[in-house]
């Protein structure tokens, strides 16, 4: 697995494959850039694909410290730049996709879309924002990633997951979620905790599709909402049988999605037909 030098001492490990305009795919919190293997199996034909293990995943270099979003945006960026990429196309899920409004708002230059899947500006409620996970939950939920790692990962990763036909992808998750080691797996979610960007999104005016499952029990979908709401050029897709995996759960119309956002169209704002398990 080709690997770049991200600091002294410290690689990143991606994959590219394919070619033709670039994608950077950048996985949610406790993932890897295994997640798409869907996407580069339909994409890589016609797009250059490249997916990363964020410093402290995968098979990434996992140095002891704090893994914040000034590191994971800096990584990002020696990659974009060390592979020389222009008019990219910058896909995050989640945790990623937060990482991604970062990285718009502070190198715009090499972008040409974000797309955000299961993400948003902010992961909890806020007094002006009625909606995530509620304030009082966020303490023992941080502790629950300290003290109960395993256990944590297991339910959250859970509850990744609309349909209950893919139990075998869930537990795929799962496992991966156990691979990150448990300082990398707190701080970084400290990190997600602690970032609000609805500031800087009237900033970002480059062109941002906002995907959303309809049934998203990790990041609320009225996060996503807010995020199209915010943001001066963006679009809102909604994946109908989703939850916070829609590039998984509802994978045919959610790559149909990216490759109008790829092709200069507006993605549907409905996509998928609620309840249905053949769009796997």
């Amino acid at each position: 697995m080709p690997s770049i030098e991200v600091a002294p001492g410290v690689r990143m490990a991606y994959e590219d494959r394919g070619a033709g305009d670039p994608i950077v795919f950048v996985h949610g919190w406790g993932g890897s850039g295994d997640v798409w293997d869907y996407q580069i199996l339909d994409l890589a034909p016609t797009h250059r694909c490249i997916t990363v293990d964020l410093r402290g995943h995968g098979a990434s270099d996992k140095p002891w410290g704090d893994y914040n979003y000034d590191m994971f945006v800096e990584d990002l960026h020696t990659l974009i730049t060390d592979l020389d990429l222009t008019e990219v196309t910058l896909v995050g899920w989640s945790m990623g996709g937060h990482i991604g409004l970062r990285y718009a708002h502070e190198h715009p230059g090499r972008i040409r879309h974000l797309v955000l899947t299961g993400s948003g500006p902010r992961f909890w409620e806020a007094p002006d924002a009625p909606f995530g996970t509620p304030s009082d939950q966020v303490q023992p939920l941080v502790d629950a990633v300290r003290w109960a790692r395993t256990e944590t990962i297991a339910g959250l990763y859970g509850n990744n997951f609309h349909r209950d036909d893919l139990s075998a992808t869930e537990q795929w998750f799962v496992q991966t979620g156990w691979k990150v080691p448990a300082f990398v797996g707190l701080t970084s979610f400290q990190a997600l905790i602690d970032n609000d960007f609805r500031e800087i999104l009237p900033e970002i005016d480059l062109p941002v599709a906002v995907f959303s499952g309809r049934h998203d029990q990790i990041w609320d979908p009225r996060w996503s909402e807010e995020t199209a709401r915010l943001l001066p050029n963006a679009t809102l897709t909604w994946f109908e049988n989703s939850g916070h995996v829609a590039f998984i759960e509802n994978r045919i119309e959610w790559n149909a999605a990216l490759l109008d956002v790829l092709e200069g169209r507006s993605p549907a704002g409905s996509l998928g037909s609620a309840g249905s398990a053949a769009t796997a």
